[in-house]
């Protein structure tokens, strides 16, 4: 029987098999909920029916909501309906559980009276992530299983987790043979799990059952201070609300009857729902998956299997295993036998921390060491099927190597550079390959930050752009296509927001104001101490490598002065700030030096606001993603917040440096912009032109 255009019934002997396929990952569209609705209507009515089974085809169980509907006005039945018929359902309802069961899917399951679960499915609801608390029952009945402190910890997190780890939420599990989410995703266990699940409702149709919501949620092990959570979560998702309201409502679920707690998850949700930080973090969902949309799939990406990395410092080292992790095979080069050895040696490290840690079995650490070897002659790169150089940031040394991989690499091979700010036309210019030069630029560390920019150079080949574009996707990294030009679209707007904050210290702000002010504001860490994380000399050295964008003394002077002084950051124990036994320590030699500079320079100190620190360094932000747009070397909007989001700690709660811009008013931001123009008399603060564009 046909219930929707997704949803089909099936009677087998006394049980009614609802049955879910919306490909590709069975999305609760209002088709689903409808025929969802409409079987659990027809099978309670009905004498024959002893017991209810929801199922879905394919390689997932239902994984969470239809982004097609995000945004739009609500199309009944709504998900509260759906699953308060299940929970009420006067015949018991097992959900059949594979792959992924995320979102209101999950919600869903919880709301069965019981669940069957193949070996490796992961279920999550990941609200939170989208400025959103679960909205159907989630903060209510996910305690009742898996207790308060794992409920707090899933649903503040957003986090997946594994329903092997669940034996109170699973009562049966099903297992082939073999474990693991790669098995659990395959489209054949779909009716492996339903005939298990429908056998299971056949067995237990006549015994009692207890609804969900007359579950009690079980007792802590230990104390649950829900105002600790709310300390932890006020400092770990800083200025979020969604994680807030999460505990509220779990706490909620505590202390209230089930018909009053749900009510309140809902009023929660819905506030949730219609914040600006919500639409903000929608937007950067979407703006993520735009950023990699338009780019084909590439018959070079599919030849590519062989992964040479050049350079085993820390950065190649992180490449390396970012490369292992996906499963490529990767030789390390360096220019010394004993160097080749010792990146190894890390590399090694890494794994064996990884197990000795739990995070992989020792099947898994055996099979990524086999994936590695290293080699000291180019020579031995022929065959190779892809190059990451990962080397000095000096170009005469990056085109001496990419003349010698030239010479004995075959002609298919793409050769990536992993450069931060220099010219890849012209490292491309010492191969006889430009079409098949290209930038990779990892971030730091690189096996574990998301954001990959994929610079196209000006002879660099579509089929090359989608060749690096998926392999990137596949590295399970956000790789966003940008143009060349110094810093590329992430540096070069983190040039502007650093200049500003070197600006600053000129003018008397401390390096621990300006760090806590844009903290507060939300960003992951304050420029200072970043600049400090990643190495002062870093961008002094590239500022010296490339043409002067700006030819002002002031310019970056501040960071300059340190570097002079040996101050390179936590790596030589002292840069804006001093640094003994891991902990960093504010430094009065900083604010010596920089007083001496900016007397030299003529620059009054004052006294500076929080307020200015955070409008003066974002707006610089956009003001300097604006020109990159109205240069061609971003492609949108989109793309800018994409990178800023997942390369810089931008608080994903504001979308977006050009996403927050349009959010507050474009006519606003060239006013204020247009202020800085006239008050600083900087030709770095003239507005955009492209701003009027927005």
């Amino acid at each position: 029987m046909s219930l929707s255009n997704t949803v089909t019934l099936t009677q087998q002997d006394n049980i009614g098999f609802i049955e879910v396929y919306n490909a590709p990952v069975n999305a609760l569209s209002q088709s689903v909920r409808a025929g969802i609705l409409a079987g659990i209507e027809w099978a309670n009515s009905r004498a024959d029916i002893d017991a209810i089974v929801i199922g879905c085809k394919g390689s997932t169980f239902i994984a969470g909501a239809d982004i097609k509907e995000f945004g739009q006005p609500p199309i009944a039945p709504s998900l509260p309906t759906v699953v308060s018929a299940i929970r009420n359902s006067k015949k018991p309802v097992t959900a059949a559980l594979h792959g992924t069961v995320l979102g209101g899917g999950f919600e869903l399951a919880l709301s069965c009276h019981y669940r069957i679960a193949m070996i490796g499915t992961n279920v999550g609801l990941p609200e939170v992530k989208l400025g959103l608390i679960p909205g159907a029952g989630g903060t209510q009945l996910l305690p009742r299983y898996i207790g308060l402190e794992n409920a707090l910890s899933m649903i503040t997190s957003g986090n997946m987790a594994s329903t092997d780890t669940m034996p109170d939420l699973v009562d049966m599990q099903i297992d082939e043979g073999t474990s693991g989410l790669k098995n659990a995703e395959k489209p054949e266990h779909a009716p492996i799990v339903n005939r298990a699940a429908i056998s299971f409702a056949a067995g237990t149709a006549s015994d009692p059952f207890l609804p969900p919501q007359h579950r009690r949620v079980p007792p802590s092990i230990k104390d649950v201070s829900f105002d600790e959570w709310r300390s932890k979560l006020a400092m770990k998702a800083k200025g979020q609300f969604a994680p807030q309201r999460a505990i509220d409502a779990i706490e909620a679920a505590t202390l209230r009857p089930f018909d009053e707690a749900i009510k309140l998850e809902r009023r929660f949700f819905l506030a949730c729902r219609d914040s600006e930080q919500s639409a903000s973090m929608r937007y950067a969902f979407f703006a993520e998956k735009q950023s990699a949309a338009a780019y084909k799939p590439s018959t070079i990406s599919s030849n590519i299997s062989s992964i040479s990395v050049i350079g085993a410092g820390t950065m190649g080292i992180g490449i390396a295993i970012a490369f292992i992790d996906a499963g490529f095979n990767v030789t390390l080069v360096d220019t010394t036998e004993e160097q080749c050895s010792l990146g190894l040696k890390k590399i090694r490290e890494h794994y064996e921390k990884m197990h000795e840690k739990g995070r992989i079995s020792i099947a898994e650490k055996q099979q990524a060491l086999s994936l590695m070897s290293s080699t000291y002659d180019y020579g031995k790169l022929a065959d190779i099927d892809l190059v990451v150089e990962a080397a000095f940031e000096k170009m005469s040394v990056k085109k001496m190597i990419f003349s010698s991989l030239d010479a004995v690499c075959k002609p298919s091979t793409i050769f990536a550079t992993n450069t931060s700010y220099l010219d890849i036309n012209d490292i491309a210019s010492s191969t006889t390959r430009p079409e098949l030069v290209i930038g990779m630029h990892f971030f730091s560390p690189a096996n574990i930050m998301k954001l990959v920019e994929v610079v196209k150079a000006k002879s660099t080949s579509e089929d090359a752009v989608n060749a690096v574009m998926n392999i990137a996707k596949q590295l399970r990294k956000v790789p966003v296509c940008v143009g060349v030009g110094f810093g590329f679209v992430g540096n070069r707007m983190y040039a502007a927001y650093g200049r500003e904050a070197n600006m600053l210290l000129l003018e008397g702000a401390s390096p621990e104001q300006i760090d806590s002010a844009m903290e507060a504001w939300g960003m992951a860490m304050g420029p200072l101490t970043v600049n400090d994380m990643s190495g002062i000399d870093i961008a002094y050295k590239a500022r010296r490598e490339y043409p002067p964008i700006y030819n002002d003394p002031a310019y970056f002077r501040a960071a300059d002065v340190m570097v002079e002084h040996g101050r390179l950051g936590r790596k030589t124990g002292a840069g804006f700030y001093r640094y003994e036994n891991g902990k960093r320590l504010a430094d009065p030699t900083t604010l010596t030096l920089v007083a001496a500079e900016a007397q030299k320079l003529g620059i009054e100190a004052r006294q500076i606001s929080d307020e200015d620190i955070q409008k003066r360094l974002v707006l610089a932000l956009v003001n300097e993603g604006a020109n990159l747009l109205e240069k061609g070397i971003a492609r949108n909007v989109e793309d800018i917040d994409a990178i800023w989001l997942n390369g810089y700690g931008f608080p994903r709660f504001r979308g977006g440096p050009m996403y927050y811009a349009k959010s507050v008013g474009t006519k606003l931001i060239i006013e204020n912009i247009s202020y800085f123009h006239l008050s600083e008399n900087k030709p770095w603060w003239e507005p955009s032109a492209y701003l009027n564009k927005m």
